[in-house]
């Protein structure tokens, strides 16, 4: 199966300018069926992309003081998590004071920039999104064709093909 075949079209999404604020993104996510939203320049091409967890980093902006390089091991500890959360002053307020402080953040300040491997090509075999995925690619993965985004592969329509096959297997 191709990537083309079971992506979500980037028309299905809904679009947003850089200058859009988190409020905006908020009021967006509230009428889509999906959890994430495309950000667009002034011409209307591919900027970024606003995600849950580009949400969330939003609302306690002490995570960006975070070293990303220690967070990016599987070992890590409770205690090490603990201290983390004690050292950098996470969610020491509530997220009602959170989050009528991040409102109006601009969506360009929350969104993020897909990294060149968290890009898949649209002729791609579903077996590539699939390794992309397990290798901690973040979600969605922006499918492109000849260097235009056409689409988003979202890793619940890859599980929900591989539990489709599986069952289908088992018949």
């Amino acid at each position: 199966m191709k990537i083309k075949d079971l992506m979500t079209p980037v028309g299905d999404y809904q679009t947003l300018g850089l200058e859009a604020s988190l409020s905006d993104v908020v009021s967006a996510l509230h009428s889509s069926k999906h959890r994430d939203i495309l950000i667009v320049d002034e011409n209307g091409a591919f900027a970024g992309v606003v995600t849950m967890a580009d949400i969330i980093v939003a609302l306690e902006p002490n995570y960006k003081k975070l070293n990303k390089n220690d967070l990016g091991s599987d070992i890590l500890s409770n205690r090490f998590v603990a201290e983390q959360f004690k050292e950098f002053n996470l969610w020491t307020n509530t997220l009602t004071d959170l989050c009528s402080k991040s409102l109006d953040l601009a969506a360009k300040d929350v969104m993020h920039v897909p990294e060149d491997t968290h890009y898949i090509d649209e002729e791609g075999n579903l077996e590539h999104g699939v390794h992309l995925y397990i290798i901690d690619a973040p979600q969605p993965l922006i499918v492109r064709s000849n260097g235009n985004v056409t689409g988003i592969l979202r890793m619940a329509d890859v599980f929900d093909e591989i539990i489709n096959r599986m069952s289908a297997c088992a018949s």
